[in-house]
């Protein structure tokens, strides 16, 4: 598939599932849905922080001994609150059903100048300086990631893989939960990473980033699959595989 091709299956996408549902989440985000997003990037903002304390922890350190349980135990559950509306919003505007289709085939043709124009400069403003200045190598891991699924033929039920994420990410967050080895974090981080990045770039689509020129639809859909691909290679990580 040429690049021209690509475009024009995007443009496609949009029109199918994305347009007829446009108004509709527009008009809920007149009452409360971009408060809900600006709330849930919030809560992701304060995990990221919590997580680069970890990243910047040395390997011979306990992070127990850096951060209380609250610490962590809060980070998970921002990372779940951020994912939950991250879903919500993505079965609204009809993306959810995208991934579910057709993921794959996204992932291996993205490419950087897929992104919205600006996208560094916006996920900067919104406070996610370290995801903006790793976009292209955030393609760049998301494709190599779908390509080696497709080379092992296995189903990717992104819709059910998220959803299920979510229930994860409680079970974690709670007292008796074991504690966590460092390769478990660092698949949250990738989490936290990627539902910034799908989320900023529905927003965008649907027009709900307040301090962004709407990108177009067909636009948002290849950069909110760079998001998703990082969502997935997380909970590989935090699966332990």
């Amino acid at each position: 598939m040429s690049n021209e091709e690509f475009e024009a299956f995007l443009h496609y996408l949009a029109d199918e599932y994305l347009e007829p549902r446009l108004h509709r989440v527009r008009e809920r985000s007149l009452h409360h849905m971009g408060d809900e997003i600006g709330w849930s990037l919030e809560r992701l903002r304060q995990a990221d922080q919590i997580l680069r304390v970890i990243q910047a922890t040395s390997p011979r350190k306990d992070i127990h001994e850096v951060l209380t349980e609250d610490a962590l135990r809060q980070a998970i559950n921002d990372a779940r609150a951020g994912l939950r509306e991250h879903n919500r919003l993505a079965e609204d505007s009809g993306l959810m059903e995208i991934l579910d289709e057709y993921f794959i085939d996204i992932a291996c043709k993205l490419r950087g100048d897929h992104l919205p124009s600006g996208e560094a400069e916006i996920l900067t403003a919104l406070g996610f300086p370290r995801a903006a200045a790793h976009l292209p190598a955030l393609v760049y891991t998301t494709r190599l990631f779908a390509e080696r699924q497709r080379q092992r033929r296995e189903d990717l039920p992104v819709s059910h893989l998220l959803n299920e994420l979510v229930d994860r990410l409680e079970a974690a967050s709670q007292p008796e939960a074991p504690r966590r080895k460092r390769k478990w974090w660092t698949g949250l981080g990738e989490i936290v990473t990627g539902t910034v990045v799908s989320i900023a770039d529905i927003g965008l689509g649907v027009g709900l980033i307040p301090i962004a020129v709407p990108a177009a639809p067909w636009v948002a859909i290849g950069s909110s699959a760079t998001g998703v691909g990082q969502i997935l290679k997380g909970i590989g990580a935090i699966r332990g595989e």
